[in-house]
């Protein structure tokens, strides 16, 4: 029997493995406005508060540590047996995305339904939905709590006139004053003043529109660095293998991860280059498609003639190496459509893997202009055999034999510092070599960063510079 629980109640779970609780927002009859609503967890402590950002879940950090919490297009698997014995509760919550930009709330929405299943068999347990639905723009739906050796589950309701941003700091998560917006994606509204002094505008020319050229013949071919499959080869990648090996780790290689011949590399180029103007186009896709939309609407509105522009022939590019499947530009709107694809591989490239394929064909481009002996690996697994455990590596390099460590992050990346402080220390490699790269992270908070810990922390406009001087080339 299916119980049905009002605001305020609780009811007590059978001993189950793993569940689903699934939310569903549904607009009101011929509303035909476009809402962004995103549902989030939190995973607490006695003190309701996370203990590190990797317990904050949502759009931009999907999976919580060990599988514990897995999110996706409004549903969250948790797996109850293997909760840590530091977390009593998981809240669940919704915000309306941009609501004060777009003058929205949820009274647009007909219903707010949270329900609860049983993975194993699908089958429903419990149901809750909202009845006092108003013009809030946050709210804590719902709570899973311990209970005895036991848990409970409680319907919340709790409403109130803010964003993402702020919950996730009630709830302890640390997010800068100055970059909350570029954490919950908002776009504020500002003036044709403002938008030229806070954005620095980007050549028209500087993005490329042609189609990707074919490949030479051997006989003529000078090495097209993006358009390769080289790196793939075993003797480009086996001084890797062989370096942690002499570590005690053992390395598994993902071959097709390191192949340029298709279109990832340059459009991940583009993005990286440009990424402060064009984050606003790889952000909405990637918020888009983790709720499974199938379009996605880029607002230029608010930007002058020649940026706007520019993000017009990044979506152009998009959609000529097929990244999107139509593109359409609104005039009386201003709005850019763009109809999304589905592949994973597209999937996961806005979802972080451009990073890796940018920081990848900047070093790759930059040593073999200069003749420079490298080898590199993306997407690498290593097995250390000092401890029980094994680490995916997103980028590691080998220049002139030297090694040089990538960890990639284009979302939250607070809990992971120890981890691979831990890691760099038991490889016995040089601060200046180990790396965490983090897409659009202010310079004083690099600086910052670089002063606290053990590891290095850099953002995609300085990866090069910090290359070249620390390998001398």
């Amino acid at each position: 029997m299916i119980k049905v629980l009002q605001k305020g109640e609780n009811i007590l779970l059978p001993n189950l493995n793993e569940i689903i609780v699934a939310i569903k927002c549904l607009k009101k009859p011929n509303n035909y406005i476009e809402l962004d609503i995103d549902s989030s967890a939190f995973l607490l402590t006695d003190q309701n508060k996370v203990r590190t950002d990797a317990d904050f879940i949502f759009y931009n950090q999907p999976t919580a540590e060990n599988n514990i919490v897995i999110a996706k297009n409004n549903f969250f698997k948790i797996s109850i047996t293997s909760i840590p014995n530091d977390i009593s509760r998981i809240c669940f919550a919704i915000t309306l995305h941009d609501a004060e930009q777009k003058q929205q709330n949820f009274s647009l929405l007909e219903s707010i339904n949270v329900e609860l299943f049983n993975f194993a068999d699908k089958q429903k347990l419990l149901s809750y939905s909202v009845t006092d639905i108003n013009s809030n723009t946050a709210m804590i739906l719902a709570t899973l709590y311990r209970y005895n050796n036991g848990w409970k589950f409680k319907a919340i309701g709790q409403g109130y006139n803010r964003d993402l941003a702020f919950l996730a700091k009630s709830f302890g998560v640390s997010i800068e004053e100055e970059t909350s917006n570029a954490i919950v994606n908002t776009q504020p509204v500002i003036n044709n003043e403002q938008i030229n002094a806070n954005i620095k505008p980007v050549k028209k020319d500087s993005i490329n529109t042609h189609a990707k050229p074919k490949a030479k013949s051997k006989e003529t071919a000078v090495l097209d660095i993006h358009n390769t499959d080289m790196m793939t080869k075993q003797e480009h990648y086996s001084p890797i293998v062989q370096w942690f090996g002499n570590k005690n780790c053992r390395a598994v290689v993902n071959e097709t991860a390191t192949d340029t011949s298709g279109f990832f590399d340059e459009v991940a180029v583009i993005l990286g280059d440009n990424y402060e103007l064009l984050k606003i186009v790889s952000d909405t896709i990637k918020r888009r498609q983790f709720k499974s939309y199938d379009r996605a609407y880029i607002d230029l509105s608010n930007y002058n003639d020649q940026d706007a522009e520019t993000i017009k022939k990044f979506c152009k590019q998009l959609y000529n190496y097929t990244f999107v499947a139509r593109y359409f530009y609104d005039n009386k709107t201003k709005k850019i459509i763009l109809t999304l694809q589905s592949a994973n591989k597209i999937l996961n490239f806005f979802n972080g893997e451009w990073l890796e394929w940018y920081a990848m064909m900047k070093i790759a481009t930059l040593c073999h202009e200069k003749s420079i002996n490298f080898s590199c690996i993306r997407n690498m697994l290593i097995y250390p055999d000092f401890e029980q455990a094994q680490y995916e590596i997103d980028l590691f390099f080998l220049i002139n034999d030297t090694p040089l460590f990538i960890e990639c992050k284009s979302g939250e990346y607070r809990g992971f510092i120890d981890k691979y402080s831990k890691l760099r220390k038991k490889l016995f490699m040089r601060k200046e070599h180990f790396i965490m790269l983090i897409s659009g992270i202010q310079e004083d908070h690099i600086n910052g960063l670089n002063a606290m810990f053990d590891i290095s922390f850099m953002n995609e406009t300085r990866l090069t510079s910090h290359i070249i001087k620390n390998f001398a080339l």
